[in-house]
């Protein structure tokens, strides 16, 4: 039902468990919670105290197979034994779930012209302020005076169109974005095909590694420019959208950490780029670095085009605000990833259904001819899949699975929401405060 990254979870829980285990040893006698129970806790897992979270699932597993005595684990038995199962589970579902799913080229994915378009982007959360966890991801502590909570980076490369994660990554807040981004494009390129795509990145990226890198795939790409970069191509200028020489200076290829890169860098000496000035409403130009021609993008499509790189913060708001993925439940290198990993998938599974029923939605008679558009709920939707995520995975009876997921469509689509339009207010500023203590959970 939720489409093909919940079908690769599902074959990933039955035949790769020895490819995911830190001991092969473990995992093989019959305990309380088996291997299963322990991905499904992780990912449906809604960031209460551990006794109660514990508490919900052994209720939900033995309702689900008819028992009324119910039993649990403790904490500490928990949080030792999942030590042992690799974050690497999680995204790996969701890399060869994409590689299906792209490789296909299903029609339903949207382009631009037949081109894929993706967005990279990084951004920070907020974790535990403990010894373990500010040693583990070298949080400096002059830096931590200074915000008060540990901040660790994190990087998405997302489809802008279709909303998927394509790659996703966590490090330490001292790694660059742009590391990341060329991690995301090296990962990616083994999942989708690059040459029939663009890229879309902010003011932070413009950098002639990353030009030539996605060049060498025969990618295409679209950076927003700082106002002093290639500044001295962009003063000979005569006109607001021309093909111009961005020459590999001694400096620029300096700044090449790939030695197959720099070597190219110093064979080509330059390459021939498209820049564009674009007026906004604000009275300022926006400058776009291309190398998409004129007859697959206008300036007036590579405008809405960079605009589409909204997708990729509406896809945080998701991942932050409703899946809650700051809400950590441990403190451990090892656990923090188990749950950003997860969260990631949930989202893809989240997303996956939410296309689902908002295409089902366009066929039903009141809306369908309704003068707006309508769509799912997404807070309705990721609450309820939150919620019936454990149940869905612990009944052994297809007929209640059934029951379940009827019940979740009945909900979301009696919830929608009129589409609304990307909002024209700067950010609100980021508060310092912690929003998911480790130390005092919520208790519901």
């Amino acid at each position: 039902m939720y489409g093909i990254y919940f079908s690769f979870l599902k074959k990933f829980i039955s035949y790769e468990k020895l490819n995911y285990l830190t001991d092969e040893k473990k995992f093989t006698k019959d305990r309380k919670m088996s291997y299963k129970d322990f991905i499904i806790y992780i990912l449906g897992n809604r960031g209460k105290t551990s006794v109660l979270e514990l508490d919900d699932f052994f209720r939900n597993k033995f309702r689900c197979v008819g028992m009324r005595r119910l039993m649990s684990v403790t904490k500490q038995n928990f949080s030792n034994r999942r030590q042992y199962i690799k974050p690497e589970f999680f995204k790996d579902i969701c890399a060869t779930a994409t590689k299906e799913k792209y490789g296909k080229k299903e029609k339903s994915l949207m382009k631009f012209k037949g081109l894929y378009v993706f967005a990279i982007d990084g951004g920070e959360l907020t974790v535990p302020n403990t010894p373990e966890t500010r040693e583990e991801f070298a949080i400096d502590l002059n830096h931590l005076e200074k915000v008060k909570t540990p901040k660790i980076r994190i990087s998405v490369m997302s489809d802008a169109k279709n909303e998927l994660i394509i790659d996703s990554s966590i490090s330490s807040i001292s790694t660059g974005e742009s590391v990341l981004a060329f991690e995301h494009i090296e990962k990616s390129s083994k999942l989708v095909d690059l040459s029939q795509s663009i890229i879309l990145f902010d003011r932070n990226y413009a950098s002639s590694e990353l030009i030539l890198q996605i060049l060498q795939k025969e990618g295409y790409f679209i950076f927003r420019l700082k106002s002093d970069t290639f500044k001295k191509e962009r003063k000979n200028m005569k006109t607001d959208d021309e093909w111009v020489d961005i020459t590999f200076t001694g400096n620029r290829r300096q700044n090449i950490k790939n030695k197959e890169l720099k070597a190219k860098a110093r064979e080509l000496e330059h390459v021939n780029l498209r820049i564009v000035n674009i007026p906004l409403e604000t009275g300022e130009n926006e400058t776009l670095l291309t190398n998409l021609p004129e007859n697959i993008a206008s300036p007036a499509e590579l405008k809405n085009l960079y605009g589409e790189r909204w997708q990729i913060e509406k896809g945080y708001d998701v991942l932050k605000n409703k899946l809650e993925i700051e809400n950590f439940t441990g403190k451990k290198r090892l656990t923090i990833e188990q749950d950003f990993f997860s969260r990631i998938l949930l989202y893809n599974i989240l997303i996956e259904y939410k296309t689902k029923c908002n295409n089902e939605l366009k066929k039903i008679p009141k809306y369908k001819n309704h003068k707006c558009e309508f769509k799912v709920n997404m807070n309705i939707l990721a609450g309820k899949l939150k919620t019936s995520i454990y149940e869905m995975f612990l009944t052994d009876s297809e007929k209640e699975r059934k029951l379940i997921e009827e019940d979740m469509d009945n909900i979301v689509k009696k919830n929608t929401i009129k589409v609304e339009r990307k909002p024209s207010t700067s950010r609100n500023k980021k508060s310092h405060k912690q929003k998911y203590p480790y130390n005092n959970k919520r208790n519901s």
